[in-house]
């Protein structure tokens, strides 16, 4: 089997973003305790020593897991790269019976915990490249995390690099996020949510989940460059909006009613 990166676990005690458990929230709202203090807004600077340390764990794959996928070209999916590297089939959940399989097939980073999958989108409409955050910008992340469904809501930390043996220059370089609230998500690991994507206020793509500390509140995502430099070696055509279709970041039921955001099935054999 081939090895399968875990990605993200945060040296300061977090949490796999792995298949989630079996338990269904009870309330469709939980509210994060707010950090002490705002994050002020200020622009984003370039990469120091003083970026947050991440840690990530490598291991085998050894069973099926589910994550999230979401359109950014016709017939193409974004997602992240420990969702579907391993996996011997892909397909769409449908319903808790119904997975719809995947015909085409799925390319990774080879430093980043990224991945693009070729598969029919249909109607769905893409969703468009963003700018860079900046520091105390509002983020959302979006997917499938346990067996609910919704959004996590949060604030720009900062830069964040990842350590591990399979990641090596642009890969290494991840957003870091606090949790500000969760929408259908309940309280607990975030297990799921990986590959789903962030979007800024006006909705546009500014990131890809990857990894989360539930007990510090933290959300981590590929950056945009290691998004765009992904496309720009696929020659994927993509849209880079200074408005995107919506006026504010969309709720998690719009963005699954138009079919941008589908939960991902991965299948091993055993």
């Amino acid at each position: 089997m081939a090895a399968f990166v875990l990605a993200g676990l945060f040296e300061w005690g977090g949490d796999l973003m792995q298949p989630a458990p079996e338990a269904r929230p009870d309330r469709p709202g939980y509210e994060v305790p707010p950090a002490q203090g705002r994050t002020p807004r200020r622009p984003l600077p370039p990469p120091s020593l003083n970026d947050i340390k991440l840690r990530i764990e490598e291991s085998e794959k050894i069973g099926n897991g589910v994550g999230t996928a979401f359109v950014i070209s016709p017939d193409y999916w974004l997602t992240a790269r420990h969702v579907v590297e391993g996996c011997d089939r892909l397909g769409f959940v449908v319903d808790q019976r119904r997975v719809m399989p995947i015909r085409g097939g799925a390319v990774w980073h080879p430093d980043a915990d990224i991945a693009l999958v070729r598969a029919d989108a249909g109607q769905s409409p893409a969703l468009s490249l963003g700018p860079l955050p900046d520091i105390g910008d509002a983020g959302y992340h979006y997917g499938f995390p346990g067996t609910g469904k919704g959004r996590v809501s949060s604030a720009l930390l900062g830069r964040g690099e990842l350590h591990g043996k399979s990641l090596r220059g642009i890969g290494r370089l991840v957003l870091v996020w606090a949790e500000t609230g969760r929408e259908g998500v309940a309280p607990g690991s975030l297990g799921g949510i990986s590959g789903g994507p962030t979007l800024d206020a006006s909705g546009r793509l500014v990131g890809i989940a990857i990894a989360s500390n539930t007990r510090r509140g933290r959300v981590s995502t590929v950056a945009p460059r290691t998004i765009k430099q992904m496309l720009n070696s696929e020659r994927v055509p993509t849209e880079e909006a200074v408005e995107a279709r919506w006026g504010n970041a969309p709720s998690f039921s719009e963005l699954e009613r138009i079919g941008t955001v589908r939960q991902l099935y991965c299948k091993v054999n055993n």
